[in-house]
């Protein structure tokens, strides 16, 4: 999995936050409103100190159809903006951000990145679990039919931004209709490629190790600072 499919990943992430304050119209047939999905995705997410999940990451290129790049690993968060992404194959990566610094440590080659700018982007990128955030002013949020996206068992709410400078063209999110927690998130860019993540056995408020969310660099591996 290339460093760069994880940082694009990171773009779609801060569309959980966005959740907090939208409203839509009651649905006709009786299912929960848009507003009311909404409500309680956050939720699920608003009074955790920490969350945490198994993931499989799929990249869908569009010149490539029918060719699929896949990961697998866990990712955690933890309230003020910490988070740690564990990928365990096909490559070995770990991305961990403490509040100040991004570190990318790949074992394989071995070497680290360690970036220290654009830090309010990261920390944003967790604000679904504090509320922190409202970003309904940046997308346009519309319930999507669930069963035309092949997922019966839940709702699919679809985020488009309104700068039209964005790098993404839209955000699907796979929402449980069991406990309203958000299954999956698809990130399409403006070339038409998906970037899937799908989140399974989650857990919440389990009071996660503080001492996950830093790093320190391994002796006589390779630090590289600020990566683009």
């Amino acid at each position: 999995m290339k460093t760069g499919h994880f940082l694009v990943a990171l773009v779609s992430i801060p569309v959980f936050a966005s959740l907090a304050a939208f409203a839509g119209a009651p649905d006709a047939k009786g299912s929960p409103s848009d507003a009311e999905i909404v409500a309680k995705v956050r939720a699920f997410y608003a009074g955790a100190s920490d969350y945490q999940a198994a993931f499989v990451q799929t990249i869908a290129h569009k010149m490539f159809q029918g060719r699929l790049e896949r990961a697998y690993g866990r990712v955690l968060f933890k309230r003020g903006g910490l988070m740690r992404w564990e990928y365990h194959r096909p490559d070995k990566k770990l991305f961990i951000y403490d509040g100040k610094t991004l570190w990318i440590y790949e074992p394989e080659v071995p070497q680290v990145f360690a970036g220290t700018g654009d830090t309010e982007r990261y920390r944003r990128a967790l604000a679904f679990l504090t509320g922190e955030s409202d970003l309904t002013q940046e997308y346009r949020v519309a319930r999507l039919p669930s069963d035309a996206f092949g997922f019966a068992q839940g709702f699919v709410l679809g985020l488009t931004p309104k700068d039209r400078k964005s790098p993404f063209d839209h955000v699907e999110l796979y929402v449980s209709s069991a406990d309203f927690h958000v299954v999956r998130s698809v990130l399409v860019d403006r070339e038409g490629n998906r970037n899937r993540l799908d989140f399974e056995n989650p857990l919440v408020g389990k009071g996660l190790d503080p001492a996950l969310f830093t790093f320190t660099p391994p002796k006589g591996v390779p630090v590289i600072t600020n990566p683009q």
